[in-house]
């Protein structure tokens, strides 16, 4: 029965102690990063008081939601830290004033409203419906002989030197099916979208399609959290 009690206190103890860390990281990510609000976060990885103890963290989650970068609203970000260093003598000093990351895996969420208010702003008019896990576009296209026509087809997301770009295939016209555009339409129908300025640095690498949305792999090795660095604050959206 001792032994029992001594592993229910330690696990108490274990969740306590994750749960204060956790605190602190937020209010340190926060500052650090100029977010609008506090991100949530959780730590992983048992038992925790060792993490502590070493001040080194094997997984700690972060998730951000709704924020401008810079013009298009991002739904969601969440983001895996892996080896976050935190000196035990300095957070229970409250001395912490940089926080390091070994590496920072994330996935960046934008919906298909989200993504149609931005593109509603830009050159082309372009307009998204989701396909199942295909991306459909419709736009008005000047043709000749025709005049303006409303094209369609299917658009492919990629990441390209740290863009992501929406490129439409398979193009048709409404009314007349599959109908071969001119070069110049097509190119117009092209559109790169700005994803600068995320959080921790993210940088991407790979996009998808999805009922819901389109993810957007991003990663950032070797981070330094300062929370007196300056930098442009990120808003809300």
């Amino acid at each position: 029965m001792l032994l029992v009690g001594q592993l229910v206190l330690l696990g108490v103890g274990d969740r306590v102690a994750a749960h204060a860390a956790a605190g602190q990281m937020v209010s340190q990510i926060q500052k650090s990063q100029h977010l609008p609000n506090p991100p949530t976060v959780s730590i992983g990885g048992v038992p925790f008081l060792t993490q502590v103890a070493t001040g080194r963290y094997r997984d700690i989650e972060l998730g951000v939601r709704r924020i401008a970068v810079p013009t298009l609203c991002v739904d969601d970000i969440k983001v895996h830290l892996q080896g976050v260093h935190v000196p035990l003598r300095k957070a229970m000093a409250d001395k912490l004033t940089t926080i390091s990351i070994d590496r920072a895996v994330g996935t960046v969420r934008i919906t298909y409203p989200d993504l149609n208010t931005f593109l509603s702003t830009e050159p082309g008019h372009l307009r998204v419906t989701p396909a199942g896990r295909a991306l459909r576009l419709s736009a008005p296209v000047d043709v000749p002989m025709l005049g303006s026509v409303t094209a369609f087809g299917d658009l492919q997301a990629s990441v390209t030197d740290n863009r992501l770009t929406l490129a439409p295939t398979g193009l048709g016209v409404k009314g007349l099916g599959s109908f071969q555009l001119p070069t110049g339409a097509v190119d117009t129908l092209t559109t790169t979208v700005p994803l600068t300025g995320l959080p921790m640095n993210l940088q991407l690498t790979a996009a998808r399609t999805t009922p819901d949305g389109i993810e957007i792999t991003a990663v950032a090795d070797h981070l330094s959290l300062g929370t007196t660095q300056t930098g442009p604050t990120i808003h809300g959206c």
